[in-house]
């Protein structure tokens, strides 16, 4: 039995009413979500990262060959508030990872640019990112993290803006 197993079985004890089978997907889920970025965090800590500096960094990464990106695109792809990327962008501005500037076609706009600096930490990071998740999925064969990903892909699809 799993942490899930023992919470759902006490609760079909105290209320037998109630079906619980969502909260053996869903109570699933939230524990995976804990341990694997408990794990992301470690990997992330040996660069003086967190999660959220990470995105940053690999959002700008994968837009070559120039690395840029208005701070309304980065918060579209890392789903946070605006506030919240710009506190992400000054602490990896201050690091030397990221630069702001204005950008050419608006002068109200600003265009955050990946750094040598940051590329060669992302360059790197993402090497051990990719490992542990492959680490943290290798219980499941191949056929298994496929079908995995559908599934919650189907979940995701219906609940996302």
């Amino acid at each position: 039995m799993d942490q899930i197993d023992r919470i759902v079985t006490l609760w079909q004890r105290a209320r037998p009413d109630l079906s619980f089978d969502s909260t053996e997907v869903v109570g699933r889920v939230v524990r995976l979500e804990y341990f694997i970025t408990r794990r992301v965090m470690q990997d992330l800590a040996r660069y003086e990262l967190n999660v959220g500096e990470f995105d940053v960094l690999a959002a700008l990464r994968r837009h070559p060959p120039s690395y840029q990106l208005s701070p309304n695109q980065l918060q579209a792809m890392v789903l946070i508030s605006s506030g919240a990327l710009t506190n992400r962008i000054n602490r990896l501005e201050s690091r030397g990872l990221v630069t702001r500037a204005q950008a050419d076609h608006d002068r109200r706009g600003v265009i955050v640019t990946l750094t040598e600096a940051g590329f060669n930490i992302v360059e790197e990071a993402v090497k051990y990112h990719l490992a542990a998740e492959a680490e943290l999925a290798a219980t499941l064969t191949t056929d298994e993290q496929q079908q995995l990903a559908g599934l919650m892909k189907k979940m995701l699809l219906a609940i996302e803006d």
